[in-house]
């Protein structure tokens, strides 16, 4: 494009009348500046994106927001658009990865409008996955459960009649670590975590005897069992400390984030079938070698300097406008 003054090298020609935007045609020209337009549809699309509040901004009558919609909003758009363009500014390193980026995300979400049109998530699959997992959505009740393991049964009687009173607990914890016979426990004062009636717990490779859950199971939270429990040849005292009760999600309940699961495992099984695909046809050059020549640190966060105080592209700090020169950054 040939370098001349704004006004000589952008014609403008400005149509504004209510019947050209109630024209059918969607592709008649509105507005156009050098090589650059907008059509009917153009400027539709532009006006729908605002709100009902936006719109107000520019008039109070339909015929009156659109055409200052188009003047104040439009037309500088295409005047600072194309005089960018004759600048060159477009073809800027910067401007290149921004554009770049832009078709990425236009074909991203292209592709996943395609993949939820062409193969739409059922309630079949809905309800195939839901059975397949029902083990995310049913947690059975669990109890927090302590346990103490001592070699006989009076040191086990013992034990619970020191767990009673104000200082029970304290009694307790000093009796797990020193003497409980279940080591992976002791030192958190026999914690076993919540217990299902499974045997399992939330406590990795940590699983009890089902007889565990079924004793503390008829107690209330914060309750030692009365009695040690025989466990083998150890005894042990069960002190139950909490419980959570068995929840439940329907499948109506899942529904919907379920769909969003299956929606995005289709996207991305698409996104990398293309990405295959692209590379096959596509890629012909790719040097992973030569990253080495890069220096990262060149593309990470600033570094502070040493001294806490902010400094100009020469190195010298840089001054506050009373001309002081900044504090000291904060430690913390």
């Amino acid at each position: 494009m040939p370098s001349k003054s704004l006004g000589s090298f952008v014609p403008l020609v400005l149509c504004l009348a209510t019947t050209a935007l109630a024209a059918d045609d969607g592709a008649t020209v509105i507005v156009s500046a050098g090589p650059a337009s907008m059509t009917q549809a153009d400027v539709t699309r532009r006006l729908a994106a605002l709100s009902s509040y936006q719109q107000g901004r520019y008039g109070t009558t339909p015929d009156e927001i659109k055409k200052r919609f188009a003047n104040e909003v439009l037309v500088p758009e295409l005047l600072f658009g194309e005089e960018a363009v004759r600048r060159k500014l477009d073809q800027s390193p910067a401007m290149v990865d921004k554009k770049r980026e832009a078709l990425r995300e236009a074909l991203d979400r292209n592709l996943r409008e395609e993949v939820i049109a062409k193969q739409p998530v059922t309630p079949d699959d809905i309800k195939k996955y839901y059975e397949e997992n029902k083990n995310r959505y049913e947690t059975p009740k669990r109890v927090r459960v302590w346990r103490v393991q001592v070699e006989d049964e009076a040191t086990a009687k013992d034990l619970i009649q020191q767990a009673k009173g104000a200082d029970g607990t304290k009694r307790w914890s000093d009796f797990a670590r020193e003497k409980s016979l279940d080591k992976a426990t002791a030192q958190r004062n026999g914690d076993l975590g919540f217990v299902r009636a499974d045997g399992t717990t939330d406590v990795p490779r940590v699983m009890v005897d089902k007889a565990v859950y079924a004793a503390v199971d008829k107690l209330t939270d914060g309750t030692i069992l009365p009695q040690p429990l025989k466990e083998g040849d150890r005894f042990s005292v069960l002190w139950r400390r909490g419980s959570v009760e068995a929840t439940r999600r329907t499948l109506e309940d899942e529904s919907a984030a379920i769909r969003q699961i299956l929606e995005r495992r289709r996207i991305d099984t698409a996104r990398q079938d293309l990405l295959t695909r692209l590379r096959k046809e596509h890629l012909t050059d790719l040097h992973p070698e030569l990253l080495s020549n890069i220096d990262a640190q060149a593309y990470g966060p600033p570094k502070r300097d040493p001294k806490g105080l902010g400094r100009d592209d020469k190195g010298k700090p840089r001054l506050k406008r009373d001309g002081g020169a900044p504090r000291p950054a904060s430690s913390d």
